[in-house]
């Protein structure tokens, strides 16, 4: 019974020792304090945070400012060569206008002389067959004095045109020539 006591006392003793809690020296404070100092801590991470989004913002602004005038550089420039263009289309659109015309003006002129050479051999061949009809009616003997009168002058008139278209196209040919220089 002896060793039974002993190692009830034992285990007594060992429950004793491992039941017991080290505590640390601390003060108590009062819940007020410990609830405004609490605050103070949530208030100066308020501050702190405000901060920071602060200074993110000015830095966006910031950003935003410089990305800004970047983008009215950049539309300034895209604005003066769209001018740029527009000039230059315009000035295309004369040149092409002037073309056009001269183009217009060679055209012109190759027809004139066509229509000069169309003229000219009218007037050859009408003269050629008065030539004949005369020159047949003058060996038939058919011809008193006043109609030869008559067909020599009309014969005439049809020379003089023909030298006239003749001159005409002389001078729709020194046109066409100088447009083509």
């Amino acid at each position: 019974m002896k060793n039974k006591i002993m190692l009830a006392i034992a285990i007594c003793g060992f429950q004793f020792g491992f039941a017991q809690e080290i505590v640390k020296d601390t003060t108590v404070k009062p819940i007020d304090i410990v609830e405004a100092e609490r605050k103070a801590a949530d208030e100066k991470a308020k501050v702190l945070e405000a901060e920071r989004i602060e200074k993110e913002r000015i830095q966006v602004l910031k950003n935003s400012e410089k990305e800004r005038k970047e983008m009215e550089k950049a539309q300034d420039k895209a604005e003066k060569e769209r001018k740029q263009m527009e000039r230059e289309n315009k000035k295309m659109a004369k040149e092409l206008k002037k073309a056009e015309k001269e183009r217009d003006k060679l055209d012109k002129a190759k027809r004139n002389v066509e229509k000069a050479k169309d003229r000219l051999e009218d007037s050859r061949k009408d003269l050629n067959n008065e030539q004949e009809k005369f020159d047949r009616q003058t060996r038939k003997g058919k011809l008193s004095p006043e109609k030869e009168l008559k067909a020599r002058e009309k014969l005439l008139k049809m020379s003089n045109k023909k030298k006239e278209r003749q001159l005409e196209l002389e001078k729709e040919q020194m046109k066409l020539n100088k447009l083509l220089k």
